[in-house]
């Protein structure tokens, strides 16, 4: 959509990505305000104004002119719509309902939301050509209202036990329960906490510099714009096999191992990306780094409930969020001055080794006290 918005405005992809970065910024704080409402109230009405905000945010774009009331709409609209429906508050419900399957749940989560790409990434593109962005963007919104706002608004609930129900959907009542976990300010101030939250900081400022660049970088490298747009769609069909597999491997490997491994995996296919010699290359790196990328949201959403529990979830993860929003938007500022100044490469260089000290990081949170988070859901951290 950012093309044909900046061909008819005049403006320039630069100025349309500003609005953009600024989407996760608020997405990120915002969240940050809403994440003791989250845990007292429950995601049911904050998800249902989510999908509100969202749809009348589209839907007002369609009639837009100038760049102000656009970044109002994109930055502030849909960066709180964000707030309010994405993974931060999902991953709440489903830390709430689940705990012995909670990573297969996750899983399932993150699964359906990458299946969300390779359908609405086509439609859209197809409603652009046929009848306009403004045209396109009403129908984004008016699906919000159709689709997303009954379900937020009937469907979701608190938590099991309001109606009657347990995590996992066990016949009576475990450890893992509403009360089950520690206090926010006790989480905030623990070492598990920190080390979790810098590791996914350096990935995610690693992380969405690859992914804002990597078609520019291929263009440059003389690939032809539609297969380096082709050969990159390919992401959202890698997320799925890797969201698979973390279900598969979280029976006997620690979510904290898995994670590192990711990250591991990450910073290998920067370097395929940095060094392709050829389009096989290319097809490698998209394997492989979007399967490592797919498999860190469900890992991210289950570590944190593995250390912390139910008690004050989505204010920790809310927290850890804003944090981590800020450096995945300071990664594209600061990745695209070394690539105007000394190129691509030391600017890949760099997202490597973020990618490489996350993992290390995130590898000593392994070295905790386990037991099964119905007995115990607070793991201490030892350095």
């Amino acid at each position: 959509m950012v093309s044909p918005i900046a061909r008819e405005l005049g403006w320039s992809n630069a100025t349309i990505g500003a609005a953009y970065s600024g989407t996760i910024v608020v997405s990120g704080f915002v969240g940050l305000a809403l994440g003791r409402a989250l845990d007292r109230f429950g995601a049911r009405v904050l998800m249902s104004f989510g999908s509100l905000i969202g749809a009348c945010s589209l839907i007002a774009m369609a009639f837009i002119h100038s760049f102000v009331p656009f970044a109002l709409l994109w930055t502030l609209g849909m960066g709180v719509a964000t707030a309010l429906t994405y993974y931060p508050v999902s991953f709440t419900v489903v830390a709430n309902w689940f705990d012995r399957r909670r990573s297969e749940a996750l899983s399932a989560l993150t699964f359906l939301g990458a299946l969300a790409s390779p359908f609405f990434y086509p439609l859209a593109g197809f409603a652009i050509a046929s009848f306009g962005w403004r045209n396109a963007v009403v129908l984004m919104g008016a699906l919000q209202l159709v689709v997303a706002l009954p379900l937020h608004a009937i469907v979701l609930r608190r938590h099991p036990e309001d109606v009657g129900l347990h995590p996992d959907g066990a016949p009576e009542r475990s450890a893992w329960t509403p009360e089950s976990g520690v206090a926010f300010a006790s989480a905030f101030r623990s070492a598990a906490f920190w080390g979790l939250t810098i590791a996914l900081a350096l990935s995610y400022f690693a992380s969405t510099v690859i992914l804002l660049q990597h078609v520019a970088y291929l263009i440059a490298r003389g690939y032809a714009a539609a297969l380096a747009a082709t050969l990159v769609g390919f992401f959202g069909i890698a997320y799925l096999p890797a969201r698979w597999l973390v279900a598969l491997a979280s029976k006997s490997v620690s979510t904290a191992t898995l994670l590192a491994i990711a990250f591991v995996f990450e910073a290998l296919g920067v370097a395929l990306l940095a060094f392709a010699p050829n389009v096989w290359w290319v097809g490698a790196y998209v394997l492989i780094f979007g399967m490592a990328y797919g498999a860190t949201a469900p890992l991210r959403g289950a570590i944190v409930a593995e250390r912390f529990g139910r008690r004050a979830y989505g204010t920790i993860f809310a927290a850890q969020n804003a944090i981590v929003a800020v450096f995945a938007a300071l990664g594209p500022v600061v990745a695209g001055q070394m690539i105007d100044s000394a190129g691509y490469r030391p600017a890949f260089y760099a997202c490597m080794l973020a990618f490489v000290a996350a993992a290390v990081t995130v590898s000593a949170l392994s070295r905790t006290t386990h037991r099964p988070s119905s007995e115990a859901p607070i793991r201490t951290f030892h350095p």
